[in-house]
C-alpha cells in the first residue's frame, strides 16, 4: 500500500498476524497477461527460520494454481471489520458543523512469491492445521480423524496447495486516530447501538484501541 497516511498505517507484527488469524479468509490476487484476477479462500499464517508464510488451497478445476506453477508475485488482502461513520456521531458537529460521512476500516495485504504443492502429505498436514485453527475453541471439536478413512485423501486428490512466502506485510487500520477524543467516543456509541454485525465489531476494535492508547 502506497497512500495510507502514517496515523492509519499499523506496522506492528503481532497485530497484523492477529488479524490475519482472525479474519482468516483473504482475496489472492494475481496477474494473468496482464489482467488482474483473485478468488477468495481462507489461508492460515505460519512461519519457518526465513520467513512468514500463507498456505491456502484451490479446486484442482481453478486455472488460478496455473500462474503459480514457477511462482509468481501475488497479494493476499484480508478485509478485516468496517463500518460507514455517521457525521452526527461526532460531538464536533454541533460545535461546528464541519464534519462529513467516512468509512472505517481494517486490511491487511500481505505481498509475496506465490507456488503451489499436489504433495499428499503437504496437503494433509495443511489441512489439519486450518480446521485446527477454527475448530479448537469449540466444545465439540471437529478434526480429519473425524471423517471416513479414505474420504478426506480422496478429495484431497480434487486441490492443490498454495503457499505465499511474504515479503511484505501492511496494514492500514482506519478508526478515527485523528479525530479528537470525543468525537472516537461518538462513533464507538453510534456502531455499539447498531444492529448491524460489522458496526458492532468495528466498535470493538475501536475499543481495543482506546485501551491501548489509555495504557500508553
Amino acid at each position: 500500500m502506497s497512500y495510507p497516511p502514517a496515523a492509519f498505517r499499523e506496522t506492528r507484527e503481532d497485530v497484523l498476524l492477529g488479524a490475519v488469524a482472525e479474519i482468516g479468509l483473504a482475496s489472492l490476487v494475481v496477474v494473468r497477461g496482464g489482467v488482474p484476477e483473485a478468488v477468495s479462500l481462507p489461508m492460515i499464517m505460519t512461519r519457518d527460520d526465513e520467513a512468514l508464510m500463507l498456505e491456502g488451497h484451490v479446486a484442482l478445476a481453478n486455472p488460478l494454481w496455473r500462474l503459480a506453477e514457477g511462482g509468481t508475485v501475488a497479494l493476499a488482502i484480508f478485509q478485516g471489520p468496517h463500518a460507514y461513520v455517521h457525521p452526527g456521531w461526532y460531538p464536533t458537529k454541533r460545535e461546528h458543523g464541519k464534519v462529513v460521512p467516512t468509512w472505517n476500516y481494517v486490511v491487511v495485504q500481505a505481498h509475496g512469491t506465490l507456488s503451489v504443492t499436489r504433495d499428499p502429505d503437504w496437503l494433509a498436514a495443511h489441512l489439519a492445521r486450518l480446521t485446527d485453527a477454527r475448530e479448537a475453541d469449540r466444545p465439540e471439536p471437529w478434526s480429519l480423524a473425524d471423517a471416513p478413512e479414505g474420504y478426506i485423501a480422496a478429495l484431497q486428490r480434487g486441490i492443490v496447495g498454495l503457499t505465499l512466502r511474504v515479503t511484505r506485510l501492511e496494514g492500514v487500520w482506519k478508526i478515527a486516530q485523528h479525530h479528537p477524543e470525543a468525537n472516537r467516543h461518538g462513533v464507538i456509541a453510534g456502531l455499539l447501538a447498531s444492529d448491524t454485525p460489522g458496526d458492532r465489531a468495528m466498535a470493538a476494535v475501536m475499543e481495543r484501541a482506546e485501551g491501548d492508547r489509555a495504557n500508553r
